[in-house]
């Protein structure tokens, strides 16, 4: 069998690394500093409002799960629509939005 080559240097670097502390030694802590609470911005504030709205809104709402299999024909009509409408409202509409309201409007 051959002799394994550079073991020595291995064992040396292995050595002093092992003798090297991870990280450098802190002179001194740094004092903590007192804690305060950031004041509140008014978007922050709007940003509050809208999550209790949304949340009073779902709350509002009774609904249940339903899944639907339209044909991609279909389906790309609808993402055409909530495309179209994202770029109306400025925000983002979502295919679901499109179909339930247009359910809302049939006649049953």
């Amino acid at each position: 069998m051959k002799a394994a080559k550079g073991v020595d240097d291995l064992a040396a670097r292995l050595t002093s690394a092992a003798a090297t502390p991870l990280v450098a030694p802190v002179a001194a802590p740094a004092p903590a500093p007192a804690v305060t609470t950031p004041a509140e911005t008014p978007a922050k504030r709007e940003r509050k409002a809208v999550a209790k709205k949304d949340a009073a809104k779902k709350e509002a709402t009774d609904t249940m799960q339903l899944t639907l299999r339209p044909t991609r024909a279909l389906y790309g009509r609808y993402v055409a629509a909530a495309a179209d409408r994202s770029r109306q409202e400025g925000r983002v509409v979502s295919v679901q939005e499109i179909m339930l309201e247009i359910l809302e409007k049939g006649a049953v």
